[in-house]
C-alpha cells in the first residue's frame, strides 16, 4: 500500500504539480510566484501569506506531507479560476462520506459550464477537489487579449499601494497583473450569470460565492460558484494544484465531527472525458490508482486567448458590463466625511436582520449572505451600488476587534466585490429575488427578530 510520502516521491505525479505550477522538470522553471502548503498540523496555527518561494517551498512542501497551493499570481500569464464547491449546511461531511452519490448532484452543472464555456471556444482544465472542481485556465501576459482585460479591470487605490509595495520590495510585480486579475473577476461574473441563468429548473440549488440557502427537500444544500478569491488582492490568492493531497475535511472537526478524523487524505485529479465519474471518485481515495492515473494525464494549464477574445466581446454587449460601467461611475465617501455622510443613516428604518449585521459587523459582514441582504434592501431604497459598499467598507475600517484582516486583504477591495456581485445579479435578472422573503431568511438562519413588522418581500426590485 503507497502512503503520502510514497505517493509525494512518484516521478508522475510530481511531474504533474510541477505542469500546474508552470513548470517543466523542476521548481525552478515555475512561472507560479509563490507556494502555499497546508496539512494536519497547521490546525489554529498562521502562515505567511506570501508562502514560501518555489525554490524554497516545493520539496519542504512535499516532504511533510502538506497540501499543496500554487499562488494565483504567474509571473507569465494571468489565471482564471472557477470555483465549484457543495455544501450542505446541514450534514456538512455528506460529501465525504458519499462522493459519488454526491458528485452526481453536480454533474449537469459541471456539464453546463463546459457548455458555456466551449461555447466561446474556451477550454478549461477541470479539476476535481473534494468538495466540487476547478475550472482553470490562463491568458499569456504578452498578447492583446491580456490587455483587454486590463482594460476592464479597476482597482481601488489602497490596492494599487499594495501591489507597488510588492514591487518596491524587488518581487516581479506589475499593475498591469492587478488590473487583469480584477478585470478576469468581472468576466468571471459574467460566466456565472450564464450558467445560473441555464440552471435555473436545477433541483438543488446553483448559488454565487456561499450564499446560505433554505430548505429543499428538508436539506440546505447548494452548489456555489465561488468567485471569493477575486474579493481580495491577487498576492494573497492560492489554488490547490492537481495531484495535491486533500486534508481540508480532516481539519474541520468543528464542522463535521468525528467525520473528519475517519476519513481519509484524499488526492485532488484532473478530471477528462475519458475517465468515468465513478473511477474518479474512486482514485482520488487511492493513492495508487492515483499515481498511475498521473502518466496518463497533463495538467498545463491551457492558454485560452483565442476564446477569451469570443468571451471579452460578449460581455461587452451585456446588460452586466453597463451595470459595471455605472458602477465605477461613483466612488466611496472619503473616511474624514464618514461622520457626516455613512455613519448618519439611521439603521432604525431597516428591517432587524439588516440592522443587526451593520451594527455587528465582525463576523456579519464577512458572511456573503448577510452583504446580499444589505445589498438588495439600500438598493430598493435607491443607494448606488458603490455607496452601500463605501458603508461596507466604513464598517471594516473601523475599530471593530478586526485584528489583521485588512492589512493582509483590502476591506475597499472586499466591499467592492461583494456589492457588485449582488446587484450586478440584480441588474439582469439573474436574481430573481426567490428567497427575498422572511420564512426564507428564518430558514437560513438568519433571522433575528420574527415578527418584526417588516416584510423583506417589500425589498424586491425584480
Amino acid at each position: 500500500m503507497l502512503n503520502l510520502a510514497d505517493f509525494y516521491f512518484h516521478p508522475e505525479v510530481r511531474k504533474r504539480i510541477m505542469e500546474y505550477c508552470g513548470g517543466e522538470n523542476d521548481f525552478s522553471s515555475f512561472t507560479a510566484a509563490t507556494l502555499v502548503g497546508y496539512g494536519e498540523k497547521w490546525v489554529g496555527k498562521n502562515y505567511e501569506q506570501l508562502g514560501f518561494l518555489p525554490q524554497e517551498g516545493f520539496e519542504q512542501i512535499l516532504g511533510n506531507g502538506w497540501d499543496i497551493f500554487r499562488s494565483s499570481w504567474d509571473n507569465m500569464s494571468s489565471l482564471g479560476i472557477l470555483d465549484v464547491e457543495y455544501f450542505n449546511l446541514d450534514y456538512p461531511g455528506e460529501i465525504y462520506l458519499h462522493p459519488y452519490r454526491t458528485f452526481k448532484k453536480l454533474e449537469l452543472l459541471y456539464k453546463t459550464i463546459l457548455s458555456v464555456f466551449y461555447k466561446f471556444n474556451i477550454i478549461p482544465l477541470v479539476i476535481m477537489t473534494g468538495q466540487g472542481y476547478h475550472f482553470s485556465f490562463r491568458l499569456p501576459q504578452n498578447n492583446r487579449i491580456h490587455q483587454k482585460i486590463e482594460e476592464i479591470g479597476n482597482i481601488p487605490s489602497s490596492v494599487k499601494n499594495k501591489y507597488i509595495d510588492l514591487k518596491n520590495r524587488g518581487l516581479c510585480f506589475s499593475l498591469r497583473q492587478g488590473k487583469a486579475y480584477e478585470g478576469m473577476g468581472r468576466l468571471m461574473e459574467y460566466m456565472t450569470h450564464l450558467v445560473i441563468k441555464k440552471m435555473r429548473n436545477s433541483l438543488i440549488p446553483v448559488v454565487c460565492t456561499d450564499l446560505a440557502v433554505g430548505m429543499t427537500d428538508s436539506v440546505r444544500e447548494a452548489i456555489s460558484l465561488d468567485l471569493s478569491m477575486y474579493g481580495d488582492p491577487l498576492h494573497f490568492r492560492h489554488i490547490r494544484c492537481p495531484f495535491s493531497s486533500y486534508q481540508k475535511h480532516r481539519n474541520q472537526k468543528f464542522r463535521i465531527g468525528e467525520l473528519a478524523t475517519k476519513s481519509p487524505v484524499q488526492i485532488t485529479l484532473p478530471r477528462t472525458e475519458t475517465v468515468k465519474l465513478e473511477d474518479l471518485c474512486q482514485w482520488k481515495n487511492d493513492f495508487r490508482k492515483a499515481s498511475d492515473y498521473a502518466s496518463k494525464v497533463e495538467t498545463r494549464i491551457p492558454d485560452v486567448s483565442i476564446g477569451y477574445d469570443n468571451l471579452i466581446r460578449s460581455y461587452k454587449r451585456s446588460q452586466l458590463y453597463q451595470f459595471h460601467k455605472y458602477f465605477d461611475s461613483q466612488e466611496h465617501d472619503l473616511p474624514s466625511v464618514w461622520g457626516k455622510t455613512y455613519d448618519r443613516f439611521d439603521l432604525g428604518k431597516l428591517p432587524p436582520c439588516i440592522a443587526h449585521a451593520l451594527s455587528f459587523p465582525n463576523d456579519n459582514l464577512l458572511k456573503p449572505t448577510n452583504i446580499q441582504a444589505i445589498t438588495r434592501v439600500l438598493l430598493k431604497q435607491r443607494w448606488h451600488p458603490k455607496h452601500i459598499a463605501g458603508l461596507i467598507r466604513s464598517k471594516y475600517e473601523r475599530n471593530h476587534s478586526w485584528g489583521d484582516i485588512w492589512i493582509r486583504n483590502d476591506a475597499s477591495l472586499r466591499a467592492d466585490f461583494y456589492v457588485r456581485l449582488f446587484a450586478g445579479l440584480l441588474s439582469d435578472g439573474t436574481d430573481q429575488e426567490e428567497d427575498l422573503n422572511c420564512t426564507s431568511y428564518q430558514k437560513k438562519g438568519y433571522c433575528w427578530k420574527k415578527w418584526c413588522g417588516y416584510n423583506l418581500e417589500h425589498y424586491k426590485i425584480n
